[in-house]
């Protein structure tokens, strides 16, 4: 066949030659020299425990690896003759399979690719000669399966990717409909989901990202400079598991974004998974770390108790002076801060406990949402994914319900109720209208994690719950 564009679908009268390595099972197809497809082993595309490996490659018109030669040329067309057809490696020994193609009108292209047993990084190195073969050389990537966006009836959102300039950018799908992004200095682009990623990188050094579509299919595309005709890349494809993404090195560990306080999320995330050799279980995991944290934070929620407390004692005397001097605001605040003097509460007292307990708990709670240890990890009677919402199927219950899905969320309905207990023992502050709405505030929630992983409505469940207790022995401890 002819050297083609990129979109040259796959073809089943091609030969097949398969991979296999300790962590990854991948098929190249001759035609083209591309990924079929590329299972990870250690994981599953279901929670069923008879489910097939989770496969990064998705089915379509355009297939992962196909080299970009020039504007308007690739190797997607042409057919390869391989130098071996199957290639079984273990452990760190390393394994290499060559394909070369000639095509009529004197295209001569050759990719060798080299696997390690125990790596999701593996090498393509492409040489390219003839009539039409521009002076630069690119490696293209498609879109991960669905399987691979997490959890859920909600899965979170595939993105393109690329690290530029030591910056991280991303992109959604609806962004590229709107016109191609070009980004130079890139040290690695790809695809990546709430739990996977697949991405190219030089060899040595950087090249030029190129997100675009492709008869209506998003593509990433890695250039970089074809020295003689020669090009050499780096593919990871696998789990963004933080330990694997930095042994790949190529901060590739970029990928997991933390937030302003990944300086917390991580060793929170490590905390984690120490517990779970300890207890075996991740949701029993989440429990205990909630209450360390819980603990460690407990001298900033009595300070906090303490000043609601004295605040509420005052509440009735600040309703008297703001009807005493309604009308004039500025002896209003002199005698609130009188008010205050004499009781000795500062009404910013309360909020300072609050705020430096803020970070903790975004912190745990992004550490619990990047946590791939969560995929599919049982804990419980019908919670047998912690990473997916909690649904308590019921007959009868149809499943295209769009907002239970044929289940009751029975610990998010938990942690709702565990709120409302939570606001009732909170001392009231505010005027009678600002307590009605902060009541309705529970409902608020509830609805917001109907949808949200279960690991992460046990946490929150959790954290409430433990407050409930603080709270029940502060109101014994004042009486």
């Amino acid at each position: 066949m002819q050297p083609t564009e990129l979109g040259a679908p796959p073809s089943e009268e091609a030969e097949m030659v398969s991979v296999e390595t300790d962590v990854l099972r991948a098929t190249i197809s001759t035609l083209g020299a591309r990924l079929l497809n590329l299972e990870l082993k250690q994981y599953r595309r279901s929670v069923q425990p008879d489910s097939p490996p989770l496969d990064l490659v998705r089915p379509g018109p355009i297939l992962p690896l196909t080299l970009q030669l020039a504007p308007a040329l690739s190797d997607a067309g042409l057919t390869f003759r391989p130098d071996r057809s199957t290639v079984v490696v273990h452990g760190a020994e390393p394994a290499t399979i060559t394909f070369i193609a000639d095509s009529p009108d004197g295209l001569h292209v050759e990719k060798r690719y080299a696997f390690a047993g125990d790596e999701y990084v593996f090498q393509l190195t492409a040489r390219a000669s003839g009539k039409g073969v521009a002076t630069t050389m690119g490696v293209a990537l498609t879109p991960l399966p669905p399987e691979s966006a997490g959890g859920g009836r909600t899965p979170g959102r595939e993105t393109a990717v690329a690290l530029s300039a030591h910056r991280l950018v991303e992109k959604s799908f609806p962004d590229l409909e709107k016109g191609a992004v070009t980004l130079d200095e890139s040290a690695w682009a790809g695809f990546a989901a709430q739990y996977f990623m697949s991405v190219v990188m030089p060899a040595d050094g950087a090249g030029r990202a190129v997100m675009t579509e492709v008869g209506g299919l998003p593509v990433v595309r890695l250039d970089v400079p074809a020295e003689d005709g020669r090009a050499a890349f780096a593919i990871f494809a696998g789990p963004k598991d933080r330990s694997v993404l930095a042994g790949a090195g190529r901060e590739l560990d970029r990928a997991l974004d933390f937030g302003w306080f990944w300086f917390i999320a991580i060793p929170l995330l490590s905390a984690l998974r120490f517990l779970h050799v300890i207890t075996g279980n991740y949701g029993v995991a989440i429990i205990v770390l909630t209450a360390l944290v819980k603990l460690a934070t407990t001298p900033l929620t009595q300070t906090t108790f303490r000043n609601m407390r004295e605040m509420q004692k005052i509440q009735p005397q600040m309703v008297k002076l703001r009807e005493r001097y309604k009308d004039d605001q500025v002896t209003l605040q002199k005698e609130m801060m009188e008010l205050y003097r004499r009781h000795r509460v500062n009404p910013l007292s309360g909020c300072l406990p609050m705020l430096l307990q803020l970070p903790i708990f975004v912190g745990l709670y992004n550490a619990l949402s990047h946590a791939i240890e969560l995929r599919h990890a049982p804990f419980a009677l019908w919670i047998n994914d912690l990473s997916a919402p909690d649904r308590l199927m019921i007959p009868g219950v149809p499943a295209s319900s769009p907002l239970i899905g044929g289940g009751v969320p029975v610990l998010t309905l938990i942690m709702g109720a565990s709120m409302f207990i939570q606001q009732w023992l909170t001392p009231q502050q505010g005027d009678p209208a600002q307590q009605r709405m902060m009541m309705f505030m529970p409902l608020v929630f509830t609805f917001m994690f109907i949808n949200f992983p279960a690991g992460l409505v046990l946490y929150w469940l959790v954290n409430n719950l433990l407050t409930i207790g603080q709270q029940y022995w502060n109101l014994r401890s004042a009486t």
